[in-house]
């Protein structure tokens, strides 16, 4: 075979050295895709080589990046070289690309990948922290690599957290690219680009600059938390200690699980303080949640915790209410509410509230990220994604199913109990 050359554009450089992780963030146009279909194409050519791959769903091979690397391989002059089957692609050397989403596999099926020299998540901003943590552990061969490519949506998707975070692991190589590091970047793409600045600038931001999004489409809240800032009620709200505490929880396991501390002040909503878990809490469970509540310097007056939180647990023997109440707190139990009526009530109490911006921070963000599960193909709303952002924003809605009207005061046309559904009282 004669001798291979590949350009590879200076920003990408660095992920030529050995690396566990390896992975290219930043907006439309910058080659990030076409610089790993590349790499993965020149290792097949020099080593044995078996590579996954991978995308958080793929619900047919078009949806990966199969046609990318058969592109590649034709340029490049390699066809005689590979063979590319409808689901996979074989190549020099026994070598073997295959292409999956990562909803097709589990902690026993994804076993399949454990020979694998790594594998390649596409559209990685999508990859959940389940999906994650199945993958990493699971690419466990001597000198495997795991690449990431993906234009970021929030500092809290799971892959940017892990990879830009501040715990990010000290064997992996990550490079910013957008759009003016390519070289090649053609020229019916920057026509493109601008009309996008002109038509939305801070859409073009994020797609062509690979900022984070100031709101994704189907924002529930963004608008609304916008217009809040605007008047004032996201800043500093300080704790009143001549009222009660009340925190509303949505159950999970470590990041999952998320909390806000309201006060009900006249007829504000007041979020003084939010709670996020953390791998910590994913390991010790409760009794790191009461610790950090314990810690906080008020008076609470109850937890309120969703419509599954007082069934018994198989190995403890108690719900997490029950721990609760053993805790010494107060609890309420609102009742089960369809998802979407939940957000229909969120976004008509939210006018209502305020929120401390710094202690809030996390949550606030969560709210912005909120957004509509969205089928372009059938043009069908399925309801709020479950995803990151959903959690926090479930855990303030268990509080504004719980809250009550002050008495002496009325919200105009204000839902009553059969929109938001009877509380059920704790203990």
């Amino acid at each position: 075979m004669s001798q291979l050359n590949i350009d590879t554009a200076k920003v990408f450089r660095p992920l030529l050295e050995p690396s566990r992780y390896k992975g290219a963030h930043g907006g439309r146009g910058s080659g990030k895709s076409h610089f790993f279909a590349e790499l993965l194409v020149e290792r097949c050519v020099l080593q044995p080589t078996r590579w996954a791959c991978i995308r958080e769903v793929q619900n047919t091979i078009k949806d990966s990046v199969r046609q990318l690397l058969a592109d590649k391989i034709n340029k490049l002059g390699l066809s005689s070289a590979f063979e590319i089957l409808e689901t996979e692609i074989r190549g020099p050397n026994n070598s073997l690309i295959i292409f999956k989403g990562m909803q097709h596999y589990n902690a026993s099926t994804i076993k399949s990948l454990e020979g694998y020299d790594g594998a390649w998540v596409e559209e990685a901003q999508d990859f959940s922290q389940t999906s994650l943590d199945l993958l990493r552990p699971t690419i466990r061969k001597e000198n495997s690599e795991l690449w990431f490519s993906w234009n970021p949506t929030s500092s809290k998707d799971p892959v940017d957290l892990f990879l830009r975070g501040p715990n990010c692991p000290k064997d992996a190589i990550v490079v910013e690219a957008n759009w003016k590091d390519n070289p090649w970047f053609p020229e019916v793409l920057r026509k493109e680009m601008e009309e996008d600045r002109a038509a939305d600038a801070d859409k073009a931001g994020h797609v062509w600059d690979g900022k984070y999004q100031t709101a994704p489409k189907g924002a529930y809240y963004a608008r609304l938390l916008a217009i809040a800032k605007t008047e004032g009620r996201i800043g500093f709200v300080p704790y009143d200690p001549v009222h009660e505490v009340r925190v509303c929880f949505d159950l999970g396991n470590g990041p999952n699980m998320s909390a806000w501390f309201l006060q009900w002040i006249g007829l504000e909503i007041r979020a003084i303080d939010y709670l996020q878990g953390d791998e910590q809490a994913k390991n010790e469970g409760w009794p790191w949640y009461i610790k950090k509540l314990r810690e906080k310097p008020y008076s609470y007056s109850e937890i309120i915790l969703p419509h599954d939180a007082a069934p018994a647990q198989r190995v403890t023997g108690k719900g997490d209410q029950q721990t609760l109440v053993d805790a010494g707190f107060r609890t309420t139990v609102v009742p089960k509410m369809d998802p979407a009526e939940r957000v229909k009530l969120v976004q008509r109490y939210l006018p209502r509230c305020r929120f401390d911006e710094t202690k809030c921070a996390d949550g606030l963000e969560a709210l912005r990220q909120y957004q509509s599960n969205y089928d372009e193909r059938l043009q069908l709303d399925k309801g709020p994604l479950h995803n990151w952002a959903s959690h926090p924003s479930d855990a303030l809605g268990h509080g504004i199913q719980a809250y009550q009207e002050p008495q002496g005061f009325k919200m105009s046309g204000a839902i009553g109990s059969a929109g938001r559904g009877d509380r059920r009282a704790g203990y």
